[in-house]
């Protein structure tokens, strides 16, 4: 008869979370962002699903993309318009739900957490490091709002480019251009309250724990408590 304190060694295979948890799991996440993005195996390693809260009481779910992970403060941030239903709703209710998931590594990594909007100097600073289609994009679209067709959301290009006074034969010509950033659009901040770590196991004997903290915003003040950790079964 076997012993039970032995583990199968079947399920002790492959690179899980350490024995003994780390104070925080940010080290942990970003090392394994960090290793999706230099491998890039599919094009939007970044890729987050984020669910906010609609009015009616259902969550609402999409992807966005991660822009910045800050270990030391334990938050993310992405980029969006403001006006758009998520920044509506989460104007409304500041608290969100992401979960990247990284298949070919079978890692996982769910975040919950409180809402700020990021600082006007780093949503400058990320728009002005866009994609001129994607900067101009920005004013085109009202992000969530109906439109009669296609071609009329089109039309809306040359309108933009009136607006903003911007000189279309450069335009033509692919030279770039100075695009302002629009009041509506920027980044927001998520301060993690709660962090899944998961990598997959043999036989789904999986490998997951969960760090919690609390945080506290007021205004511009924010304060977080120590993180606290468990392991989880799968």
């Amino acid at each position: 008869m076997s012993d039970p304190s032995t583990p199968i060694h079947f399920y002790d295979q492959g690179e899980g979370l350490p024995d003994s948890l780390p104070d925080s799991p940010f080290p942990i996440f970003k090392s394994w962002f960090d290793e999706a993005w230099e491998k890039r195996i599919t094009p939007n390693t970044n890729a987050m699903t984020i669910s906010t809260l609609h009015e009616d009481g259902f969550p609402d779910s999409r992807i966005v993309l991660c822009k910045d992970i800050d270990p030391d403060q334990g938050s993310i941030v992405f980029y969006t318009n403001y006006n758009g239903a998520k920044g509506k709703q989460l104007a409304e209710r500041p608290f969100a739900s992401v979960v990247f998931h990284w298949d070919e590594y079978e890692r996982q990594v769910r975040i919950r957490g409180q809402v700020v909007h990021a600082t006007e100097e780093e949503s400058d600073r990320y728009f002005a490091s866009r994609r001129l289609e994607s900067r101009l994009g920005a004013w085109i679209s009202d992000q969530s709002q109906p439109i009669e067709s296609r071609q009329a959301l089109l039309e809306k290009a040359g309108e933009v480019i009136a607006h903003l006074n911007l000189d279309a034969s450069a335009l033509m010509n692919g030279e770039d251009v100075v695009v302002p950033r629009p009041p509506h659009w920027g980044g927001f901040r998520i301060h993690a309250q709660s962090v899944e770590l998961w990598a997959g196991g043999v036989g789904r004997i999986h490998d997951r724990a969960r760090w919690n903290r609390a945080v506290t915003i007021n205004g511009d003040e924010i304060s977080a408590g120590a993180w606290s950790s468990t392991r989880l079964q799968p």
